[in-house]
């Protein structure tokens, strides 16, 4: 890991590393592939989180290849896949066919026939640098699963502080505020000394496992993380566009964590005069 002294910290994104430069070598710990579900085919009985309202998402999986198909729109795509413990798995994969840059995510239960995830978006106005997320929840026609216990948002990250690595330079402090905001700050790699505030959402996908989603204010990122605390393993994404070069940067990364001493919420710990 670098040891060298942060420079000057500067709010301007055109004085940070690129998001290129910053995702080079991210897949250094990211966990293997997996190919457990080639040959299975799941529909989705889902919901969009933010109206309610209903569709079915159904995915082919076959080696290297993921048909998918929701309404009238459909698609055959790459995908990654990653099984993070027996039967709970991370899905990411882009739909080519679309006019600006579209992926999805999501973590996928086989065991209790639960799934959470988001389609991301870029390129949209009014902002098209910033990334957009829309989340929806559902379960798996002929699983036992039913919408009364579908994930839920969670606060047990609330205070907390994590430190990833996702390679041998690559090292992130993610310190969990509440529930709509978290700081992260590089101490190793591209973006050494560079840090910042941003909104984030929180599942609770198993005991001590979470999926963890930001969105960049500053350069336009989606981000999303499932976070095994059990393992201290953790895989996830970083889809954005990069502020100097306009590519875009679609990535599945991992890493391992370590957790540190968490902060205890203002009510079991409120500052104030003494008796």
């Amino acid at each position: 890991m670098s040891t060298s002294t942060t420079s000057a910290f500067s709010w301007n994104k055109d004085d940070w590393a690129s998001l290129s430069e910053m995702a080079d070598g991210f897949d250094e710990y990211r966990p293997a592939y997996s190919r457990a579900l080639d040959g299975r085919e799941l529909s989705l009985n889902a919901r969009f989180v933010d109206s309610g309202d209903e569709f079915t998402l159904t995915h082919a999986f076959s080696e290297g290849e993921l048909s998918w198909r929701t309404g009238e729109q459909a698609g055959t795509e790459t995908y990654e896949l990653f099984e993070m413990q027996p039967g709970l798995f991370y899905l990411h994969y882009r739909r080519s066919g679309e006019d600006h840059p579209v992926v999805v995510s999501a973590a996928l239960d086989l065991t209790t026939g639960q799934v959470t995830g988001a389609v991301g978006e870029l390129g949209l106005g009014p902002n098209p640098h910033l990334a957009r997320q829309r989340w929806f929840q559902g379960q798996i026609a002929g699983s036992t699963a039913t919408a009364a216990d579908a994930h839920e948002p969670t606060d047990e990250l609330i205070g907390r502080r994590v430190r990833y690595a996702y390679s041998g330079d690559d090292v992130y402090d993610h310190v969990y505020l509440n529930e709509n905001l978290f700081t992260w700050l590089c101490i190793g790699g591209a973006e050494l000394g560079v840090g910042d505030t941003d909104s984030c959402t929180y599942w609770k996908l198993r005991e001590n496992t979470y999926l963890f989603s930001w969105l960049e204010k500053n350069v336009g990122v989606e981000g999303m993380v499932l976070v095994d605390l059990n393992a201290l393993r953790t895989v996830g994404i970083q889809f954005g566009i990069d502020q100097q070069s306009g590519d875009l940067v679609n990535i599945t990364m991992g890493s391992y964590a370590r957790e540190f001493e968490r902060t205890p919420s203002v009510d079991d710990a409120r500052p104030g005069p003494t008796a």
